[in-house]
């Protein structure tokens, strides 16, 4: 059984295309869409085509995408609803950045931050000397 998560994982990841055994026509991206436009269209209430702000963090949440992050890159009518076109141009758009990383970018340290980390070992062992000389 296969999650919504591993189908945002398969969209997301650089694996190539594949052809589906005994059917040379469809592959998995056909698939992909099929299923992704089909849960669209089930959180579609109002079976207009369009998802308002009310109706799309329950597909997100479902899909495993952070709301925010969909109205921020998604393309909007009018009256800031999302088309169904719009977010599937979202969703398999491979430059697209993705809202699951959780990971911080480290950040690299500067050289007065390796000049403060120095000083303040130097202070510490001109402590720890201290401590040795009044116990000694």
């Amino acid at each position: 059984v296969r999650t919504w998560r591993s189908f945002r994982a398969m969209s997301e990841s650089k694996v190539k295309e594949r052809k589906l055994p005994g059917d040379a026509e469809r592959t998995t991206k056909d698939i992909e869409k099929q299923l992704v436009s089909k849960m669209f269209d089930d959180f579609d209430k109002t079976q207009t085509g369009t998802l308002d702000p009310n109706e799309l963090p329950s597909l997100c949440m479902a899909l495993d995408v952070k709301p925010w992050h969909v109205m921020r890159y998604v393309k909007t009518n009018k009256e800031s609803k999302v088309t169904k076109q719009a977010f599937l141009e979202y969703w398999f758009d491979p430059t697209r950045p993705t809202a699951i990383s959780k990971k911080k970018k480290e950040k690299k340290a500067t050289k007065a931050d390796v000049i403060r980390a120095f000083s303040k070992f130097k202070e510490a062992l001109k402590e720890l000397e201290q401590v040795c000389v009044s116990a000694c």
